[in-house]
């Protein structure tokens, strides 16, 4: 396994792991509600706006602000996903080439001749 492989596992298993951190953290907006208090809109796994029930244009921008988190969050779970993907097929891969014997031939002088007219070469 090359180098490559290695750091575009590392590098894929990152970006899965920084785009489901992003959809995991709440979102919350730089206004404040009537106690004093960050308005949360939720995570970008699920929308729970319960202090934006009163107000329209909270609610909005709640929208807004989950829609934007789940804009960059979503399609680097993704690319993060395909990279571990191909990883762990180039991983399968390159083991299962090395699981093979090498083809050995003991006595090449017993395997035949290997120029003349047949094969295309000559000597």
């Amino acid at each position: 396994m090359s180098h490559r492989q290695i750091y575009l596992g590392i590098a894929g298993l990152a970006m899965a792991l920084i785009g489901l951190g992003a959809l995991w953290f709440p979102v919350y907006l730089d206004q404040f509600d009537i106690y004093g208090m960050k308005v949360n809109c939720g995570n970008g796994i699920g929308a729970t706006v319960v202090q934006t029930q009163v107000e329209g244009e909270t609610a909005a921008r709640c929208g807004t602000a989950l829609l934007v988190r789940r804009l960059w969050s979503i399609p680097t779970v993704a690319i993060g996903w395909v990279l571990v993907t191909a990883f762990v097929v180039m991983w399968v891969r390159d083991e299962h080439r090395e699981d093979e014997p090498a083809h050995y031939v003991p006595h090449p002088e017993i395997a035949g001749p290997t120029t003349g007219w047949w094969t295309g070469r000559r000597s």
